[in-house]
């Protein structure tokens, strides 16, 4: 049961991005795809606090719990663009459905690679010592 904690910082995260979706603000930065970065840093740290959960508290294969982290991700980029659909000056969009995807996809290597690095071992060894 202690292991949903490992969950607690994609759930606070997650709330954040759909709170700040609820905003009808309007960037006034007019760089080439600049809302596309956006939604691809934003969801890479909610891919990467995903695959932070999955990966400490199931005792999956790597490929089940990628596949969860990945799966979950996109649900949760396809709930926030319909959110944003039912938000006057906001609106659904597949560009950034594809970029909520990918920087899903790019949390969660980079949760992978750094939970190989020597560092990233003892933390998580030390994580899934205090969650049991």
């Amino acid at each position: 049961m202690r292991k949903i904690l490992f969950f607690v910082p994609a759930i606070l995260y997650y709330g954040l991005i759909f709170f700040l979706s609820s905003r009808s603000l309007r960037s006034q930065v007019d760089i080439l795809f600049f809302d596309k970065v956006v939604h691809l840093l934003e969801f890479a740290l909610l891919g990467f606090f995903l695959a932070f959960g999955y990966f400490l508290s199931l005792k999956s294969s790597i490929a089940t719990k990628s596949y969860l982290t990945v799966i979950s991700g996109m649900l949760l980029g396809g709930l926030d663009e319909l959110h944003q659909y039912f938000v006057p000056t906001r609106s659904l969009e597949a560009m950034d459905f594809v970029a909520d995807s990918i920087g899903v996809l790019a949390g969660l290597l980079i949760y992978f690679f750094l939970s190989r690095t020597g560092r990233g071992k003892l933390l998580t060894e030390n994580l899934l010592k205090t969650g049991r």
